[in-house]
């Protein structure tokens, strides 16, 4: 047999229907009429089951794929139940967990001053007066003095203080999700607590509290139990935050406790303690001259070395050090002031703080750099807006300011009120005596500058200990202004108070030499105060003057130059390059110094005068004649009025 036989299906399921199509011709064949018509009968028949049979096969194989499909989705669904009520429970697993989380995060930080409720008498409780009453009326107070506190240094830097966060807490009874929350800020937190009675002893009232292992307690009558709840209060602040008390102290005229708990925090505090006690003795007794600029500089300094990261610690001594005329050193205090700054750290000075010390620290660098335009705005719209925080005398600076930008009318027009410049009066009394000073120089009245040194010596009859300041401002330009006048024995003995590491003091020596046709000894002076002052673009632009002055154009303009290097927004050397280039019959290229000055100083009365004669000088006298009336209008020194006369 072959392959192809042995695949060929046999038997009768191989034919169509089970009947084999040859079996059925060959019985055909042989058969008779009726018996192939029964036969085909029977075949139908047959066919005919198959088929009903097969529908029913298809009908049941119908309904049982509906039946799976039913079975499929019940199953899906189911799935999909089982599948969200994980997901319900995961988040809600979730959400429990970080609740938690959440709340043992805030716990952990949580500060702040929490005073709780206080025992009282049965009767007080029963008139209203109760323990969270009482414990309110302690609260109120301690905000109160919170408020009326001005202070650089916030609640946060202080070991045991609370920040600027107080609040009055009654403890929930049972168990509560609040009880739990206030059992963990106890645990991982940082707040202090407050707590205390009140009882009567012998006729009058008695208040304790108590704080973080300490108490305070305060006795009187009951009729002031008003004023011995405010004691109670200052006396909880002193505990936390002695050096914010003191300050409030020393503002609220109550100086000598203010000055006591400086002292004591300076003998027994930690180290930044000791530093802050520095600091506010350094600011109470200036402020009443009880000290001079050298002592207030040595706390300073003991402050900032105590802790180098005390930002008002080396804000104070680079003032102190402006206020000696060390300005390098001044200059390198305030930059290092505002490193430390750019760090962002608000536990030290506090976020509110933070942008007014960052702007006033970059303005009173541009000052020492001859910026004196760039600053001015910035200067006014903080006294404007109230944010001056705890500088004091802004007016004060501001029209020193003023008259470096030579609008002199400026100047005149602020007033220095002690309340507002958060100073004493005999300290705003020699505020007003410097300003009066700097005028008469700028204005070249001599006499009305000795005139203001007349005042001074009897100012400093009753507080010799100010006499320091005015040796590095006002005695110097009194010493020059003598030698304007012709009185060389008394300029002498002037200058020669001064101290040698003066930088003015420098300066002036070096103009009175000058002035007494002493070149030489001049410049020796000037090249001290170069190289004391590297940095500070004053120094060049005064020798650039002095030069100008004998003839030396070209000695001049290398001056101003280094000037304008030193700082570029400082209208002085470039007016002087101005005029040098006059001298050396170069007009055309003044105009463009000129024009550049007036940037910074655009009240300045000889910068349109020298304008409006480089000018003339170039053919232009229609703008000659607008810079001459501007000049006109403004403050000129008495030669200056006599070359604008020559210009009718």
């Amino acid at each position: 047999m072959s392959e192809e036989t042995e695949g060929q299906d046999t038997g009768a399921e191989a034919a169509a229907g089970g009947v084999d199509p040859a079996a059925v011709a060959l019985a055909m064949g042989g058969a008779s009429r009726e018996t192939a018509d029964a036969f085909l009968n029977d075949q139908r028949a047959l066919i005919s089951d198959q088929r009903r049979l097969v529908s029913l096969q298809a009908e049941e194989l119908s309904h049982e794929l509906d039946l799976r499909h039913w079975s499929l989705w019940v199953r899906y669904a189911s799935a999909l139940l089982k599948l969200a009520l994980e997901l319900s429970a995961g988040l809600l697993l979730l959400a429990l967990v970080t609740g938690i989380s959440l709340m043992v995060w805030d716990a952990s930080h949580a500060d702040g001053l929490v005073i709780e409720s206080f025992s009282v008498p049965p009767d007080m409780a029963q008139r209203g007066l109760t323990g969270q009453v009482v414990a309110g009326e302690i609260l109120d107070r301690l905000i109160e003095i919170q408020n009326a506190t001005i202070s650089t240094r916030t609640g946060k830097s202080y070991a045991g203080g609370w920040g600027d966060d107080i609040k009055v807490e009654i403890p929930d009874t049972g168990v509560s999700i609040g009880e739990a929350y206030r059992f963990l800020r106890g645990w991982l937190g940082h707040e202090s607590h407050v707590s205390g009675s009140v009882w009567r002893n012998q006729g009058n009232i008695v208040i304790t509290v108590h704080s973080e292992g300490k108490s305070v307690t305060v006795r009187g009558q009951e009729s002031d139990l008003e004023g011995q709840m405010r004691k109670a209060a200052e006396g909880v602040f002193n505990l936390a935050e002695p050096y914010r008390y003191a300050v409030y102290l020393t503002t609220h005229s109550r100086d000598a406790e203010g000055i006591a708990i400086f002292r004591d925090m300076v003998a027994a505090g930690s180290p930044a303690d000791r530093a802050w006690g520095d600091i506010g003795l350094a600011r109470a007794l200036a402020a009443n001259g009880q000290i001079d600029q050298m002592e207030g500089a040595r706390l300073n300094r003991e402050a900032a070395t105590l802790d180098p990261k005390n930002t008002t610690a080396i804000n104070n001594l680079a003032a102190g050090e402006r206020g000696q005329s060390h300005l390098e050193a001044s200059l390198r205090g305030y930059r290092a002031e505002m490193a430390l700054l750019g760090r962002g750290d608000d536990r030290e000075v506090g976020a509110v703080r933070l942008p007014v010390l960052q702007e006033m620290g970059t303005n009173l660098i541009g000052i020492l750099l001859g910026a004196y335009g760039d600053s001015i705005p910035s200067i006014a719209q903080i006294i404007q807006s109230g944010s001056a925080g705890s500088y004091s005398a802004l007016s004060f600076v501001l029209a020193q300011t003023e008259i470096g930008a030579h609008d002199l009318a400026a100047a005149r027009a602020i007033t220095l009120d002690p309340a507002r410049e958060r100073q004493s009066p005999v300290v705003t009394q020699a505020n007003r005596l410097l300003l009066r000073g700097q005028i008469a120089t700028a204005l070249e009245d001599w006499r009305g500058v000795v005139a203001v040194g007349t005042a001074v010596e009897t100012l400093l009859k009753s507080y010799p200990a100010m006499r320091q300041r005015f040796l590095t401002s006002q005695i110097p330009l009194e010493a020059y202004a003598e030698v304007r006048l012709g009185n060389i024995a008394r300029a002498e003995a002037l200058i020669a108070a001064t101290p040698p590491d003066c930088d003015l003091c420098m300066l002036q020596r070096a103009s009175i030499a000058q002035a007494r046709g002493e070149p030489a000894r001049a410049d020796w002076w000037f090249a001290r105060a170069v190289h004391s002052a590297s940095s500070i673009p004053l120094v060049y632009s005064a020798w650039g003057e002095a030069l100008l002055l004998r003839g030396d154009s070209d000695g001049a303009i290398a001056q101003f130059k280094l000037s304008n290097e030193k700082g570029p927004h400082f209208a002085d050397p470039l007016e002087g390059w101005g005029e040098a280039l006059m001298a050396k019959n170069q007009s055309h290229l003044a105009l463009a110094k000129f024009e550049e000055a007036e940037k910074y100083a655009p009240n300045w009365g000889r910068l349109h005068l020298k304008w409006g004669e480089a000018l003339v000088y170039v053919g232009k006298k229609v703008e000659a004649r607008a810079q001459f009336d501007r000049a006109a209008g403004l403050d000129l020194t008495p030669s200056e009025k006599s070359e604008l006369a020559r210009h009718p």
